[in-house]
């Protein structure tokens, strides 16, 4: 079952939640594993969240001994949420996780969905160059998440300045109907909007995925579920495997899932699947250099700076190692 969830009662949590991390994370392993319903969390119905979505439509996660419920949450309130127990796993690898893991949120990236973005910075008709949005508003999806810092990287690799621009916080919804009625000069989109702003005549300005190889989607897990809970946690990553390569074998049914999830028609499906297939592929493993690329990106907006991080402070690759090689992967 998937729901949306009003995030804003979760924001505190994170300040609350830390102060009792001991007693929420110090639970005897004991019976640890006989957990019910698994809530997972998801920051949108997009291109980054399709193998949960077919894990669930394809009853993947049942065929796996799990009953999942997923829910949509703003990335920093899944963070809290993630503390305080009431989400199990968050469905997302990328900066804004990756800075909660930094911060003291006891977590890890446990698997990728996919190693490279789907973004592009769309603009009002009038504005044909980057040049001419200097001093305007972007908006994003959220500060100081994966979309914000693809457009700084992607504004900064067409040797821009992020600075000269007004980049602006929206909900997912939102980006298009600003640009539509002028709230905003351009957004950070992904599919399926960057097809509908295109049809309704918006220009795309700059292919931002091209240059950010950076991960898009993933799992994020608790470091008590990895230590704990490191059966379920491995038939949450098959699951979730098995879901993506699933869609990437078979277009009709991946079709279906798209125009159901995010309930878009045949055509804009059509066309969101190509992007999916051209960017999802891999085993799902973290890497290291996809790790990287998202530690850079903070540190390229003044987080963490000259701080050495290790791979193993902010993933760990085990499970989803383990459960590549079972499904047929070659693993290093």
């Amino acid at each position: 079952m998937r729901r949306m969830y009003d995030g804003c009662r979760w924001v505190g949590l994170l300040i609350i939640g830390m102060a009792v991390l001991g007693g929420i994370f110090a639970a005897p392993v004991s019976g640890q594993e006989a957990r019910g319903k698994i809530r997972i969390s998801y920051p949108n119905a997009s291109i980054c969240c399709f193998a949960l979505f077919a894990a669930q439509q394809w009853k993947i996660f049942e065929q796996n001994g799990l009953e999942v419920e997923s829910i949509q949450m703003r990335s920093q309130a899944a963070n809290a949420a993630s503390v305080s127990g009431d989400i199990h796993y968050v469905a997302g690898v990328g900066p804004n996780s990756v800075a909660a893991t930094l911060r003291g949120v006891p977590s890890k990236a446990v698997w990728f969905a996919s190693e490279q973005l789907i973004y592009s910075i769309v603009s009002r008709p009038e504005f044909k160059s980057l040049k001419e949005l200097r001093g305007k508003r972007i908006g994003v999806t959220g500060l100081g998440g994966t979309s914000d810092v693809a457009l700084r990287i992607g504004l900064e690799a067409m040797g821009e300045n992020a600075k000269d621009f007004a980049i602006v916080a929206l909900g997912a919804p939102q980006l298009l109907t600003g640009l539509e009625t002028g709230s905003i000069e351009a957004a950070l989109l992904n599919s399926p909007l960057i097809y509908y702003a295109k049809k309704k005549g918006l220009r795309e300005l700059l292919d931002v995925g091209a240059h950010v190889q950076m991960p898009l989607g993933g799992l994020t897990a608790s470091n008590a579920s990895i230590q704990n809970r490191a059966n379920e946690l491995k038939r949450v990553i098959r699951s979730l495997q098995v879901a993506k390569r699933m869609l990437l074998q078979s277009k009709e049914k991946s079709i279906d899932v798209i125009m159901r999830a995010i309930k878009v028609d045949r055509e804009t499906a059509e066309d969101t699947y190509a992007e999916f297939r051209r960017t999802s592929s891999g085993s799902g493993v973290p890497t290291r250099e996809g790790m990287e690329q998202i530690v850079k990106s903070l540190q390229m907006l003044g987080q963490f700076a000259g701080r050495k991080i290790a791979f193993e402070e902010i993933a760990d690759a085990r499970i989803a190692r383990e459960i590549a090689r079972e499904l047929g992967y070659k693993i290093d």
